[in-house]
């Protein structure tokens, strides 16, 4: 989900010599192509798309999806070719990857071990605070479901907390490995003892 740690690890990762692919700012260069989406920010980008209630939001959405499903494919296409496997790689997924075709996710599984870090139950108020102060892109998949005369605000509210109990259950059944929340925002969580998790995890699980 957008805001848990994502791009935070990808960049510590990156600083310790990992090669890093945003699929942000791959998707954002596609998006750029054709639409103003200003810097192609993340932040840019979701005030392209917009909230899920105004009328640009459905169409701008499945256009995000369908250029997020060629970052992806392409992504695992070319690490599935390289001659030998890359250890140091990282894939920056979107929050909303897991919507993309399974073939695809299947794909990217294969060539890649997923890591979903989870979010902290007592931060989803946060997080939809900062969603609604500075839209991120996300992609609703329905979830949006205002009730009869329900206003906007308390719409939003409601249904974020439906999409992120949704979300979470579609993170746990395509990662390979699950870090909770304390343990992936504990300042004293270093890079190593982010792979020495991971790689234990992978292990355990054979």
């Amino acid at each position: 989900m957008s805001g848990v740690g994502k791009t935070f690890w990808a960049s510590r990762l990156a600083a310790a010599g990992f090669a890093c692919l945003h699929c942000d700012d791959l998707i954002a260069a596609r998006l750029r192509a054709h639409f103003d989406i200003g810097s192609g920010s993340v932040h840019d980008v979701g005030n392209w798309m917009g909230l899920p209630y105004e009328a640009c939001y459905p169409a701008r959405a499945a256009t995000y999806l369908a250029y997020e499903t060629e970052v992806l494919r392409t992504i695992a296409h070319e690490v599935g070719q390289r001659a030998t496997p890359v250890a140091k790689i990282v894939i920056d997924m979107t929050g909303s990857a897991v919507y993309v075709d399974r073939a695809i996710l299947a794909a990217v599984r294969q060539v890649a071990t997923i890591v979903y870090l989870a979010a902290d139950p007592a931060h989803h108020q946060q997080m939809l605070q900062a969603y609604l102060a500075r839209p991120r892109p996300v992609l609703w998949n329905g979830a949006y479901q205002p009730l009869p005369n329900e206003p906007q605000a308390a719409a939003l509210a409601r249904c974020y907390a439906l999409l992120l109990a949704q979300r979470e259950a579609l993170y746990a059944a395509l990662c390979h490995v699950r870090l909770d929340a304390a343990i992936h925002t504990d300042p004293a969580f270093s890079v190593d003892a982010f792979v020495r998790a991971v790689n234990a995890s992978v292990n355990a699980n054979g």
